[in-house]
């Protein structure tokens, strides 16, 4: 192992490109634009990992390494992967393992140290039974992964395929409902209330069949509009990093909320922006104003047009989608009487109602088709038709006609 010093390295700042920088045992590794909340958030988590590791941060193979260390790299080639919920996870599951086993060396971490995870986990009372299962699938995955770069001696990874599940009724962590399709009438209902960005996103995700971040990451240039069917190519998706393609057809429905918003914009422009959300907002709260505007707020737009400085990204995200939805709600709720307030839900159940409809009308393969999945076996998670058909079934029964007993049945007398 290379010399450790016990000073966590300074960020520095490479003049000739303007990058924050540190260096850990004679490498660079570069933080982002120096003086930016990207480099400082990136240094404040690199420090946390220098102390929870003790300033052993593995640049090579090592017999020695620790949990720490192997933590820390899964989590930086974890935060530049394509697929970003191995980084979201990985930073769940990397408390837990520095938190117990930190300076356990990787060597002699075993199913045992694995189910002491788990038990914390479950005690915590944070995470529901199957996410503590995909937690506990994470950890494996970390080992799977160190194994890969010498970092694991493969016994070890091994070994913790043995550790078994929490099952249901046998633990206190708490049990998620399953998620349903959400009715067209609870949509409708709603979308009076949702900006009208948000709003138009709700319709094409529920028309298309699409999942929520497919449709918060819908760019202009991503649209084949050549033909009477527009094609919807995502440049990524669920699938990406395993090399499938994706293409989502938009029909005549779709067209109608999708043109309009897409004049004037460029290729890499977001169809649905935030940007525009907020404007609209200040645009509808502008029209409601009953007071005179004063020469100082004139002022400061002046100056805010000259100078723009928007914090607002460009594109949502399936989490700030959700909480738009979810704000709307809240909102129509406020203003309606109990009896007619608004159930909640979440815009990963409109999958689940479009997959469910064309089920009905058209069957299980078309659906798989339209949402864009490999196998049937996983658009039946989605399809959520069974019920219904078998409540349909039910109501054309027929009552069974009763007969005469036979002669070996007759009462005796």
């Amino acid at each position: 192992m290379p010399h450790l010093s016990n000073r966590p390295p300074k960020m520095s700042l490479v003049k000739s490109t303007g990058d924050a920088v540190v260096y850990v045992n004679r490498k660079r590794k570069y933080l982002g634009p120096w003086g930016s909340d990207l480099a400082r958030e990136r240094y404040s988590r690199f420090l946390e990992a220098w102390a929870a590791s003790q300033g052993c941060l593995p640049d090579e193979p090592s017999d020695n390494a620790t949990v720490a260390q192997v933590v820390v790299a899964y989590l930086e080639w974890a935060e530049s992967n394509i697929d970003r919920s191995h980084f979201f996870h990985g930073k769940v599951v990397a408390g837990f393992l520095v938190e117990f086993h930190g300076q356990t060396p990787v060597k002699k971490f075993g199913p045992r140290a694995l189910i002491a995870i788990q038990k914390a986990m479950e005690k915590s009372g944070r995470f529901s039974r199957n996410y503590i299962n995909d937690l506990v699938g994470r950890v494996r995955t970390i080992f799977r992964w160190g194994v890969a770069r010498e970092l694991v001696p493969e016994s070890v990874a091994a070994a913790l395929k043995y550790v078994p599940p929490l099952r249901r009724g046998h633990t206190t962590a708490h049990e998620t409902e399953k998620r349903e399709a959400v009715p067209d009438e609870t949509v409708i209902r709603t979308l009076p209330y949702l900006p009208p960005t948000v709003a138009a996103m709700v319709q094409v995700q529920r028309l298309a069949a699409m999942r929520p971040n497919e449709v918060c990451r819908m760019k202009v240039g991503d649209l084949d509009r050549s033909g009477e069917i527009w094609i919807y190519r995502p440049e990524k998706h669920k699938g990406t990093w395993r090399g499938h393609g994706k293409s989502v057809p938009l029909g005549p429905p779709e067209q109608r909320i999708i043109g309009p918003r897409l004049e004037g914009k460029l290729p890499e422009n977001a169809v649905f922006s935030p940007r525009e959300a907020v404007a609209e907002h200040k645009s509808r709260n502008a029209a409601q104003r009953k007071t005179p505007v004063q020469p100082s707020q004139v002022k400061r737009a002046a100056d805010r047009a000259k100078n723009p400085k928007s914090r607002v990204r460009e594109f949502y995200d399936s989490t700030s989608y959700r909480k738009a939805v979810e704000y709307g709600i809240a909102s129509a709720n406020r203003a309606l009487p109990a009896s007619a307030r608004i159930p909640h839900w979440t815009p990963y159940q409109l999958r689940h109602a479009a997959v469910t409809e064309i089920t009905l009308t058209a069957g299980l393969d078309v659906a798989r088709a339209v949402a864009g999945q490999k196998t049937i076996n996983v658009t039946q998670r989605y399809n959520h038709a069974d019920e219904k058909i078998a409540i349909e079934q039910a109501k054309g029964r027929k009552a069974m006609k009763s007969a005469e007993p036979g002669p070996g049945c007759r009462p005796k007398r």
